[in-house]
Parts: structure tokens; C-alpha cells; sequence
């Protein structure tokens, strides 16, 4: 069989395999079963093929399978533990990258945070009723999800990073219901909120080995579990549930989706109590990378631009900088528009023809540029989906984003310092940056996968020294702003029912200590509010910007854009 030429499907060395691999291969359907057939794959200790490809695309009439091929001479396969190597599965390119800034402690989590109330009315024991309820949806949502059962391993001496299939799945491993002393019920659900957001988004997840890359919080508002809350007076209990990743299993949209299973279970419940530790299937599908679903080294010569990242006057903050990876903090601070002012907002954005995505980095970009000394520019990225073009399931747990990077130039900076706040100059200018970013961010859609920031990422077989060399540099960008949109998540409920109501929802990530300076995340919910989490590493802006950030922000919002004065 030729080999494909294209380079992506070319394997990289296979170390933590056997003895001898063939390379990625690009395959049609007969060919992939006549190789099965060739092939006894039921012994692999006595010879045989094993396969860990999928379906990923069609070209013509022909339906296409990218496969990794491994023969087996006449001896034992590598395990890892009890582990046998066909529980070893590629991770691919992007995600060895999330693999070494997780170790590090350079990138962490992604988040995705809801808070919902319940009504406790005709439950003898409403903690206990509501944890076993949580215990058994959980364990339908891993068995609906197969990536939420492989862990990440780190890459060794000897091995690169890999997914690892799990055996099982422990309760105690990924759920935990913590509450809230009656100090600090005072300062408000908000405060909680942004508490265990920050604690989700430091969080390093190890032991990949052993436990997948995730983990589920619930938070109990006014009290402990197990003791009786102070909302009780209401018939109602208000709970905060984090859902944090690492970004390698999962991207923003994946969070959202794993609420939706969630919720969906919790509300429609089986009449038994299902058996922890989860039991992972031996055929369980892998997960599906993105790399392996559109060519991300592909490339228009005719439409390239290469950011220039060591550019002097892009504003980034101080140098990159980590004493230790327990040092570090991830900081937070929210921003909450209810949906009735949001409503108008989005009516200003459709009278203009621009986005609420492009109306954001025309605010932040209008904050930064009169907080920011003058001399300087700002370079931003923004994630969107390529699930448009990988096609894989809406409600699939993967990490299938890519970036947009839209440069603020200098001279646009001074332009707006010199212009009267609140004014219609200013507003224009906001519009302006609104309509360049949905003009880029189309052509951006366009063109993907070609020129895609993701291509960079190929051909490195060690993160570690390049990342650790980035320490005391200058950072590349100065913000990241990612807006999911409006989002359903759960279906309506009747209030005084025993099932979940979801008031907002939150999605947020860590502080990058490599990547952008400070990151914009921002969700709402059908007859909900418009949220967003302001985040940043400790240190690495003044606490104090970002709150007049947020207010700055959320002042604009709640006004709306009809009033300014001329």
C-alpha cells in the first residue's frame, strides 16, 4: 500500500509501542477491511495487527480512513500497570502541547460553571436525595461520553504523552460535594461563584494513570451537606456545579455539552441506583482528535499572515514568569447583564450589522487603550469551533477550536485616547473594530483549516525545553476573548418540581501563565443573563485594572449604546 503523501498522516516515532510501526496510512474502506481480515487481531501476543483508526473524512465517492497500524512480532505487548497496549491511544500533536503546560502548570483548566436550585418540597433528606441523584447521572454521562474515560500520560524518557483508556472510573475520583460555613454564606451566591471558579481553574489534574483529566464540583449555597440550609425557608435549594478539564479532552463547547447530558439524566432518572466504579468498555472508541479529522498543515500561499509575536509594542504585561507551579493563582471577576438589557444589546449589534463577539473587543479594546500608556498596540485571539468542518457529533466531548488573531494597531490606540468617552466618535470607533472583526473572522472560516495557528504545533517532540525557555520573554498576546453565545443547556421545568433549574451559567478558564496576558470568556442561556469571567495569572495585571475592567464593562452593557451624547 502507498502511503499517503500529505504529511499529516505520517506517524510520529511510536516509543511506547512494541517493536516495529508502520506509518499513519490513508486508506479506503476495502482496503481497510482486507487488512483487518489479513490480520488476527484477537492474540496480539503471538503476532497481529492492531488498529486504532476511524473514519474522518470522504473525498469523491470514496470514504477515507486514517489509520495507525502497529504489528506485533511474537512477543508480550508493553503495559502500562495492568494496562495493555491497545489501551494506549494517540494524543495527538495538540494535546502533547496541553500535556506539558499542564505539568508545568503553564495552562490548567477550562471551566464551565451553572448555578441551579432544586425544590426540596416531599424529600424527607434532600442532601441525600440530591447526592444520589448527582452519583447516578454522573455515571450515565461518563458511559454516554467515551473521551471522559481515557486519561492523559505524560510523556516519559522512554514514551510520548498518550491517552490511556481507564479500567474504571471512581466516584470519589471525579465528584465532590463541598458547602459553605455561614461566614461565608454572607458575602453572596456571586462571591461563591467566583470562588470556586478560581479554585477549579488552578487545579492541576495528575495521576492520568489512573483517573481521567476531569472533575465535577457541587457546591451546596448557606450550608453543609448533610445539615439544614438556610434557603430551606423558600422550599428551595440553590446549588453551583463546576465542571474543569483540561483542554486536551475538552474545549469550551465540550463543557456545555456535559452540562446538557448531565442536567438531562439528573432530570430524567432511572429508577436504580447505578454501580460505582464505572466499569470502562473494552471497545470503547477513541477519542476523536482533531488533527485527524481536517489537515491543519494545509496552506494558502495566496492568504497567509504570519503575526509578528515578538513584536516590541504589543501591550502583554510583564514578562512570562512561574517561580513554582504551587505558587501559582488564577484570579477571576465577573460580569453579569441581565437578559433584558441584553436583549437590547443584541438589538443595537443587528441594527449594526456586527456581533456581540466584535461589540466585546471593541469595549475591551476602548478600556485598554485609556488605561494603557501610550506607544503600544494590542493583539488578541479569538477561539472558535472547527466542528463546521470536523463534523463530528453536537454534543461530542473533543477539542476542536482554533483561534482568530486580530491585531489593534498603535494608531487606532491613539485614536481612541483622543477621543471624549462616551461620545458618538467613540461608538464609532467601537463599531469600527466590531466590523473589521466580523469581516476577518469570516474570511477566517473561509479559508480554515488552511493557515491555521494549530500548524506550528507539528514536528516538536519535546515541549518542555521550548516552554520552560519562554520564561522571563516577552508574552505574544494581550488578551484572548471567547464568546459561546446563547447556549441551551437544560429543557424547561416546572419550578416547584424535584428536577434542575438553571439560573446562569459561567465559562471560564485559568490564568494562562505563556499565553494571553488576561482572557475574556463569555455565555448566556435562554431566558437567562449574559456572563463573563475576566481571568488572569496573579501578578500579572493589577487586580485593581481588572475590576475597573469588569465594572467598565458591565456599566456599558447595562446602559446600552442609544445615549451617547454627541
Amino acid at each position: 500500500m502507498k502511503q499517503a503523501s500529505n504529511p499529516l498522516f505520517y506517524s510520529r516515532k511510536q516509543r511506547d509501542l512494541l517493536h516495529f510501526s508502520y506509518p499513519h496510512m490513508s486508506v479506503d474502506f476495502a482496503t481497510y477491511r482486507q487488512i483487518s481480515r489479513r490480520f488476527d487481531t484477537s492474540n496480539a501476543s503471538v503476532g497481529g495487527l492492531q488498529n486504532f483508526g476511524r473514519k474522518t473524512f470522504s473525498k469523491g465517492a470514496t470514504t477515507h480512513w486514517i489509520c495507525r497500524f502497529q504489528f506485533f512480532g511474537g512477543r508480550p505487548l508493553n503495559t502500562v500497570g495492568s494496562m495493555e497496549s491497545h489501551d494506549i491511544v494517540d494524543l495527538g500533536a495538540i494535546g502533547r502541547y496541553y500535556s506539558c503546560r499542564n505539568i508545568l502548570g503553564f495552562y490548567r483548566c477550562v471551566s464551565a460553571l451553572a448555578v441551579c436550585t432544586y425544590s426540596t418540597n416531599e424529600l424527607a433528606d434532600p442532601d441525600k436525595w440530591a447526592m444520589g441523584r448527582f452519583a447516578n447521572a454522573l455515571h450515565q454521562t461518563v458511559q454516554y461520553h467515551p473521551s471522559l474515560c481515557y486519561g492523559i500520560v505524560d510523556q516519559t524518557p522512554v514514551k510520548e504523552a498518550h491517552f490511556l483508556r481507564l479500567r474504571n472510573i471512581f466516584k470519589e475520583d471525579v465528584l465532590e460535594f463541598c458547602g459553605q460555613s455561614p461566614e461565608e454564606a454572607q458575602h453572596g451566591d456571586d462571591a461563591a461563584v467566583a470562588k470556586l471558579l478560581q479554585r477549579s481553574n488552578t487545579e492541576i489534574l495528575l495521576d492520568g494513570n489512573r483517573k481521567p483529566p476531569w472533575r465535577l464540583v457541587i457546591l451546596k449555597h448557606g450550608g453543609q451537606w448533610g445539615s439544614k440550609s438556610q434557603q430551606m425557608r423558600n422550599q428551595g435549594q440553590r446549588l453551583s456545579i463546576v465542571f474543569f478539564a483540561n483542554h486536551a479532552t475538552a474545549d469550551g463547547l465540550s463543557h456545555t455539552n456535559f452540562f446538557r447530558t448531565l442536567f438531562q439524566f439528573f432530570n430524567n432518572p432511572q429508577a436504580e441506583d447505578l454501580p460505582w466504579p464505572y466499569q470502562v468498555p473494552r471497545d470503547l472508541r477513541c477519542p476523536i482528535l482533531l488533527e485527524n479529522a481536517v489537515d491543519l498543515q494545509s496552506k494558502d500561499e495566496n492568504d497567509s499572515f504570519q503575526p509578528d509575536y515578538s513584536a516590541p509594542n504589543v501591550w502583554t504585561g510583564p514578562n512570562i514568569f512561574l517561580p513554582s507551579a504551587k505558587e501559582y493563582e488564577s484570579c477571576v471577576r465577573l460580569v453579569i447583564v441581565p437578559q433584558k438589557q441584553l436583549d437590547m444589546v443584541l438589538q443595537f449589534c443587528r441594527s449594526r450589522q456586527i456581533t456581540l463577539t466584535g461589540l466585546l473587543h471593541g469595549l475591551v479594546v476602548t478600556f485598554l487603550s485609556r488605561e494603557i500608556p501610550s506607544g503600544h498596540m494590542f493583539r488578541a485571539d479569538t477561539p472558535y469551533s472547527m466542528r463546521y468542518l470536523t463534523k463530528v457529533a453536537d454534543d461530542e466531548i473533543c477539542n476542536h477550536a482554533s483561534a482568530l488573531i486580530s491585531d489593534f494597531p498603535e494608531s487606532l490606540v491613539n485614536e481612541i485616547r483622543n477621543i471624549a468617552p462616551s461620545s458618538s466618535q467613540e461608538l464609532g470607533a467601537v463599531i469600527g473594530i466590531a466590523k473589521d472583526y466580523r469581516r476577518d473572522m469570516t474570511a477566517e472560516l473561509k479559508r480554515s483549516p488552511k493557515n491555521n495557528i494549530w500548524a506550528a504545533m507539528f514536528g516538536i517532540d519535546d515541549w518542555y525545553g521550548p516552554s520552560l525557555g519562554q520564561i522571563g520573554k516577552k508574552r505574544g498576546l494581550t488578551y484572548e476573548l471567547s464568546n459561546f453565545g446563547n447556549v441551551k443547556v437544560v429543557d424547561n421545568v416546572e419550578t416547584n418540581s424535584s428536577s434542575l433549574c438553571l439560573e446562569k451559567m459561567f465559562v471560564s478558564q485559568c490564568g494562562s501563565v505563556t499565553g494571553p496576558l488576561f482572557g475574556c470568556n463569555s455565555v448566556s442561556i435562554p431566558g437567562g443573563p449574559f456572563t463573563m469571567t475576566l481571568v488572569w495569572q496573579k501578578g500579572g495585571m493589577e487586580e485593581q485594572m481588572v475590576s475597573d475592567m469588569a465594572k467598565y464593562l458591565t456599566e456599558r452593557l447595562l446602559a446600552g449604546f442609544d445615549s451617547f451624547r454627541e
